[in-house]
């Protein structure tokens, strides 16, 4: 027999504000998922183009 697994995705957002607990919260939500037997992959994406975001205020 042929399964497919199917894939979903969770997007954690929270705009250009740092300190707000994005990526615990990703890591923490990932970690549970694992422990029921699913397979995670974390990805960071940045949306910023040659711009030091540290700068954006």
């Amino acid at each position: 027999m042929d399964f497919k697994k199917k894939v979903k995705y969770i997007f954690i957002t929270g705009g250009v504000v740092s300190s707000l607990g994005k990526g615990i919260t990703a890591s923490a939500l990932g970690l549970l998922l694992k422990l029921r037997g699913y397979s995670v992959t974390i990805q960071k994406f940045d949306p910023y183009i040659n711009v030091d975001p540290g700068t954006m205020s």
